[in-house]
């Protein structure tokens, strides 16, 4: 991963300690902290156990605490957090630490402004086996799965992007062989399609300044 990518996701781990601290030093019991878990083979581990409940945190954008006290995460779910959930409360179904056996929260913590909301979400444990079973037998096939990587337009220049998940998956550039990353001030963008060149710098695959 490129440096910023380490220092953005160190951030959201600095976040998380910090925010389990202050649970316990407001009187929460706070268990079960990066416990190892095991759901159909695939394991993971989840953030805490707070008064019985599996808490997941998550560091987000302001937007992104907006939507989730707005209760309408389930519609747009681009980052995947509510299936990561449901593997973590499944994964947790057994444990004597864990009394709320079909909800499980998210935690979210605006890394900009501080705001905060808890967010309850009632597991989908048939869902999730569902997704489990499905990549295993794309792990398992020697034909690469059809591309899921979806785009929208860039402005109104022309030009087209890859929306925000597909921008974070680690096969786009396989997807996209042509693919070209521009640094805005928010944020690198990847465009699928060029009608006219942005006037931001381009880098390449290596994260290196591309010059015309």
């Amino acid at each position: 991963m490129p440096p910023w990518a380490n220092f953005k996701y160190t951030y959201g781990h600095i976040i998380e300690a910090l925010a389990l601290t202050l649970a316990k030093a407001a009187g929460h019991r706070v268990e079960g902290e990066q416990d190892e878990l095991n759901v159909l083979g695939i394991k993971g581990h989840r953030d805490a156990i707070i008064d019985g409940c599996v808490v997941d945190v998550k560091s987000a954008t302001s937007f992104k605490v907006a939507e989730s006290k707005r209760g309408s995460l389930e519609k747009n779910d681009s980052f995947g957090y509510l299936d990561q959930l449901d593997g973590y409360v499944l994964g947790s179904a057994n444990d004597p630490l864990v009394t709320v056996k079909d909800k499980g929260y998210l935690w979210f913590i605006d890394k900009t402004l501080g705001h905060m909301n808890v967010y309850e979400h009632t597991a989908r444990f048939g869902r999730i086996r569902d997704r489990i079973n499905e990549y295993k037998i794309i792990t398992e096939s020697r034909t690469a799965p059809t591309c899921t990587c979806r785009t929208r337009p860039s402005g109104a220049s022309g030009n087209i992007e890859l929306d925000v998940k597909a921008s974070y998956s680690a096969y786009k550039h396989v997807c996209f062989p042509t693919l070209r990353t521009f640094l805005y001030a928010d944020g690198p963008k990847y465009l699928t399609h060029v009608v006219r060149r942005p006037e931001v710098p381009e880098i390449d695959r290596q994260g290196r300044i591309v010059y015309h």
